[in-house]
């Protein structure tokens, strides 16, 4: 007999568009870094180009091109994964991104 043990994942995600003219600026790539490292739970930032950096390095996210008008996706998950996605929707619908 074999048994299969399968971990269905439970990942979240997050949208949310880039309106600054300039594109993610360095202060809101940080503070995007900044939620990310509060939790456990791997956050990857995904682009509408493919690219796609770990929120918990800044200079992953500064590899990044994301130009004004554009959606980024975060993916979160892990153990603390709700936490983190409030987090993340909160930040977002305060209007500071």
């Amino acid at each position: 007999i074999i048994i299969y043990l399968w971990r269905f994942s439970r990942m979240k995600t997050i949208t949310a568009k880039v309106t600054n003219e300039r594109g993610l600026i360095s202060r809101k790539a940080a503070e995007l870094v900044s939620i990310a490292n509060r939790y456990t739970s791997n956050i990857t930032l995904k682009t509408e180009h493919g690219e796609t950096a770990d929120l918990k390095s800044i200079m992953n996210v500064f590899y990044t091109i994301i130009n004004a008008n554009e959606t980024i996706l975060i993916e979160i998950e892990g153990s603390d994964e709700e936490q983190a996605y409030k987090a993340y929707a909160d930040h977002f619908a305060s209007g500071a991104f």
